[in-house]
Order: C-alpha cells, then sequence, then structure tokens
C-alpha cells in the first residue's frame, strides 16, 4: 500500500481509504453488521489506515460499526468523521451552529469508542451559521485533546479559503472521479498551493465506473444512487458506457478489474492524497485494494484524456 501525507502536518494515510456510509443502511441498501465489522478489520489488515465515517450515515450506525471492529486495533488507525448535518425525520439539513457541532463531536466519540477523532470534518457548509462560530468551537476540541486535525467536506474553494482563515485545514472531501471533473478548475490548484489534502469520494462514479452495468439498473426508493449519483439517467448514461469501455480495454489488457483503473486514475493526480472507496463485502475489498498495486502509465493517460475529451466534448 502507498501512503502519502496528509495536509502539512498530518500523518501518513494510505493512498486508497475505507469509506463507509454503505454501513449505515439507509442509502444503499440493507448490510450486515457483522460483515461490515469484518470489511474494516480486513482493510485494517490489508494496510488501509484511514476509515471514514460521518453521524447521518444511518443516524450513527456507520460510526458504531466502525468503533466495534477497531476497538482492538485503534493504534495505527485513523478514524475521520463529520459534523453538521442534522436529520429530524426524513428531512436533512445543514447545522454547524458551535452547540451542535459540540453535541455530534461527544456522540461520535461515544459511539466510536474513542477520546480522540483523528479528522474532524465539516460534512457540508451551513449557509445559516458563520465560520467563526463553527471552527472556533472545533478549535476548542482541538484544544481540548478531542480533536488531531480539521477538515471540511464539499467546501468549493471560495468556502474553503474563507475557512482556512480560521483553521489550520488539513483536508477538503470532494465529490471526484472520471464522471465529475468540477474541482480541478480552482479547488485542486487552490488546495495544491496551501498543501490541504484531497480526499475523493464517488470515485466509481456511483458503481458504474466499475463496468458491472450494462443496462440501466433499477434501484430501490430511497437509494442513493437515484438522487445523488445522476449517471444512471440520459443522456449521460450512453456518454457513461462509452468511456468505460475505454477503461475495459486498459482492464483487459493490464488483467485487472475496470474499477481499479478508475481508482488508479484518480491517483495518478498528485493533488489527491486518499481516494475514499466504499466496500460492502472483504471481496469488493480485496478487489479495489489491487488499484494500489500498479499506476497508469503515460500512454493509458493520455489514452483516457482523448477519450473523456472526445465523448464529452
Amino acid at each position: 500500500m502507498e501512503y502519502r501525507k496528509l495536509g502539512n502536518t498530518g500523518p501518513e494515510v494510505s493512498a486508497i481509504s475505507l469509506g463507509t456510509w454503505v454501513f449505515g443502511g439507509d442509502c444503499w441498501g440493507e448490510v450486515d453488521d457483522s460483515q461490515s465489522v469484518r470489511v474494516v478489520e480486513d482493510a485494517v489488515e490489508k494496510g488501509i489506515n484511514l476509515i471514514d465515517t460521518a453521524p447521518i450515515y444511518g443516524n450513527g450506525r456507520s460510526e458504531e460499526v466502525v468503533g466495534r471492529a477497531i476497538r482492538d486495533k485503534r493504534d495505527g488507525v485513523i478514524i475521520a468523521t463529520k459534523y453538521g448535518l442534522e436529520q429530524k425525520g426524513r428531512s436533512i439539513k445543514p447545522n454547524s451552529s458551535a452547540d451542535f457541532v459540540r453535541k455530534e463531536a461527544e456522540n461520535s466519540l461515544r459511539r466510536l469508542g474513542v477520546e480522540t477523532i483523528d479528522l474532524y470534518q465539516c460534512h457540508w457548509p451551513d449557509p445559516d451559521t458563520p465560520f467563526d462560530e463553527t471552527f472556533g468551537e472545533v478549535e476548542k476540541l482541538v484544544k481540548e485533546g478531542k480533536v488531531r486535525y480539521v477538515g471540511v467536506s464539499n467546501f468549493n474553494r471560495e468556502a474553503t479559503e474563507q475557512a482556512l482563515e480560521i483553521a489550520p485545514l488539513a483536508s477538503n472531501q470532494v465529490q471526484y472521479s472520471l464522471f465529475d471533473r468540477e474541482i480541478e478548475k480552482e479547488l485542486m490548484p487552490f488546495c495544491e498551493e496551501k498543501n490541504i489534502s484531497i480526499l475523493s469520494y464517488g470515485s466509481l462514479g456511483g458503481g458504474i465506473l466499475t463496468g458491472k452495468y450494462k443496462e440501466p439498473p433499477t434501484f430501490p426508493k430511497g437509494d442513493v444512487r437515484i438522487f445523488f449519483y445522476q449517471y444512471y439517467k440520459e443522456p449521460f448514461w450512453s456518454k457513461a458506457k462509452e468511456l468505460v469501455s475505454a477503461l475495459e480495454d486498459i482492464a483487459g489488457k493490464r488483467e485487472v478489474p475496470t474499477s481499479d483503473v478508475a481508482i488508479n486514475w484518480v491517483l495518478s493526480r498528485r493533488e489527491v492524497t486518499s481516494c475514499i472507496v466504499g466496500c460492502r463485502t472483504p471481496e469488493q475489498l480485496r478487489q479495489n485494494l489491487k488499484a494500489a498495486d500498479w499506476k497508469l502509465n503515460g500512454e493509458e493517460l493520455a489514452g483516457i484524456r482523448e477519450e473523456y475529451d472526445r465523448i464529452f466534448a
């Protein structure tokens, strides 16, 4: 496993990290907690040291699963969780008020069974709360030893710059894949200049970049791939399949899964410190881990770029 430095002063983190949204059981279909625990345990044993979760994933369920899995493996494991999304019934809204940040932190520490959150990330910007209030409270948590490093998630360039004026940011977790390259315009250059690590999520395009879907699938009500990842609908679907075909050609020659090519492409960007990949089963984990064992060469990267430009021009 390759390891890369988190921010200016952070630890070395694995180039592939484990995302645990699926463990919540509310947006990706029901899951078995015991199997989720095994996925975390296997990930740590195979060299992944960054585990990303959030209280909003299954109303705390994901954090509890991660806590169970790392109970005897805390040393060397970097736990990243989040705050700032409040759920009331079916409604979810940003809330990064000082009181809610404090409440979220205490609940996360309890569910995870740890004394310190290694990386504490604001899940989404809250337009109703000044950054001074939000990050001022997070800085108090740092001084109290309850948080080690400060991060953000889903912050654009302007919001990242504003937050950086108040707190030393180690990272920004954002959606980034061959299907979503918006951050390349402004956010990536800014983060590189300021030594803020990019942690990518959604790098498999909600599953399409694995190559497993030959026809547009039908997902159950409430599945995140209906409302969060819009790649399964036309006119995007047909273009997506064309690009996946190009990745499949590379995968065939390399004798690796197509998903490895997609992950490898993300990791080819020097601004990306770690690619967060969700895994439902130990088998999926083992498959995704292979992406860290090799690198796309210049010819392959150029070929992907040419196909992308042709298809999405």
